[in-house]
């Protein structure tokens, strides 16, 4: 999609809103999603635009999250095809986090308190509605792990063989984890910390789906430092430890098939690798007994 059609599109859909633009600026276009920030006399917004229609289910992510108490980005308006947001950046209490807040215990302990609450209200929404929610764990299959062990060149590995063997096990275990709302997504990229630094949440929902606690838990802790990881568990509070152990199991196999699916396999990929070849194994062992 060119500029023009973006700037067309989006405007159309500012116009639903009731507003005009004094101006369009594109801030980023992937996968036929426009984020586009537009001035309207005094005021600066943001619109998420989804020329793919298969990404509006975002707009109904921000909908669910209203509805159960969950602090994210303000939303103005929405249609069926876009959502008016708040501009952080011409906020005078938020901003928008940058990569040394992976290292900021303070901020750590506040994105602990923001997943825990996602979390309590997962579990409560999901016992109420049938709804059918993304979830990462979807992927292992008997046919994915076929395709990671050919991708990656380690059929011979004797952890496939217990894999194989046991699959239906692993992956009983896997699914009978309590279910809650994952974000799955962490990244200061989309992430919103407040400039007192006493709140952080997350955006950017185009991932959030349904699965296990720790699967959030893992997800953050893998990119924070050792210092902020800690506080973050510490502040998180109790965690299952059957739980981490089945997750832990999952998220290998998982990315793992998400890496393979990439044009080129990432760095993290080859961490997941060398997981894969020193101790996993005994990870499963444990978990089969």
């Amino acid at each position: 999609m060119n500029d023009e059609k973006i700037f067309q599109k989006a405007k159309a859909e500012f116009e639903i809103f009731g507003f005009s633009a004094d101006s369009i600026e594109k801030i980023r276009e992937k996968d036929g999603i426009a984020l586009l920030r537009i001035k309207s006399g005094e005021k600066s917004f943001v619109l998420k635009y989804f020329d793919n229609a298969d990404f509006r289910r975002e707009i109904r992510i921000y909908e669910i999250l209203d509805e159960i108490g969950i602090e994210t980005i303000k939303i103005f308006k929405k249609t069926k095809k876009a959502i008016l947001m708040d501009d952080i950046s011409e906020s005078k209490t938020l901003r928008l986090g940058k990569k040394e807040d992976m290292s900021d215990p303070e901020i750590a302990k506040a994105l602990a308190i923001w997943y825990k609450k996602l979390h309590t209200a997962g579990y409560e929404y999901l016992a109420l509605h049938s709804e059918p929610f993304y979830s990462e764990n979807s992927v292992i299959t008997r046919e994915n792990i076929a395709f990671i062990k050919e991708k990656t060149g380690t059929e011979k590995l004797s952890v496939w063989k217990t894999i194989d063997s046991n699959f239906y096990k692993i992956k009983n275990e896997i699914e009978s984890m309590k279910k809650t709302f994952n974000y799955n997504d962490f990244y200061y990229t989309n992430l919103v910390v407040s400039k007192d630094k006493k709140k952080a949440f997350m955006f950017d929902y185009n991932l959030f789906g349904k699965g296990p606690a720790y699967s959030d838990i893992n997800n953050v802790c893998w990119s924070l430092s050792e210092k902020a990881k800690k506080a973050f568990l510490r502040e998180y509070g109790k965690i299952d430890e059957h739980e981490k152990l089945t997750e832990e199991i999952a998220m290998v196999l998982s990315s793992l098939f998400f890496a393979c699916k990439r044009e080129e396999f990432p760095d993290w990929g080859n961490e997941l690798l060398e997981e894969l070849e020193n101790g996993f194994e005994d990870k499963l062992n444990i978990l089969l007994k």
